[in-house]
């Protein structure tokens, strides 16, 4: 007889704690990689001037206006992201500089190692998104897509 409940609570733990692994990797899967089943077309963007001509019902001089406006505003957009990154790029290295102000040599160099391992993760999501907008962008084979 005590044999049998021995057996038993044993079998229980092996169950529960097969369980708990169970719930342990399905749970890091869905809370830790959440970000990799977005979808880009989830993400809400502004209309684009495909969509302008086809809901507006554009002539096709409207249409030449409007691609000019979007050609001139380009290399004021390009302008403004450049200067922005170099702004932005400014003010990371001053938080940095005085940041390793505050701290020892020995956790200075591990601080440089939690940025390396940071920046190349981002890079890798980076290109894994990229990627994977390319896929979802190609080019359609319907013929009244323009660009």
């Amino acid at each position: 007889m005590k044999t049998k409940y021995k057996i038993l609570i044993a079998l229980s733990l092996v169950i529960v704690f097969g369980l708990g692994v169970a719930a342990g990797v399905l749970g890091e899967r869905y809370l830790m990689h959440r970000s990799d089943r977005r979808v880009a077309a989830s993400r809400q963007h502004p209309p684009s001037p495909d969509d302008w001509y086809k809901e507006l019902g554009l002539t096709q001089e409207q249409k030449d206006k409007i691609h000019a406006i979007f050609q001139k505003n380009e290399e004021r957009m390009k302008t403004y992201w450049t200067e922005g990154r170099a702004k932005l790029a400014e003010l990371r290295k001053q938080l940095k500089d005085e940041i390793d102000a505050v701290l020892t040599p020995e956790q200075r160099q591990k601080n440089d190692e939690m940025i390396r391992r940071f920046e190349e993760r981002r890079k890798k999501e980076s290109e894994r998104n990229s990627s994977r907008t390319r896929r979802e962008s190609e080019p359609s084979t319907s013929p009244d897509r323009e660009r």
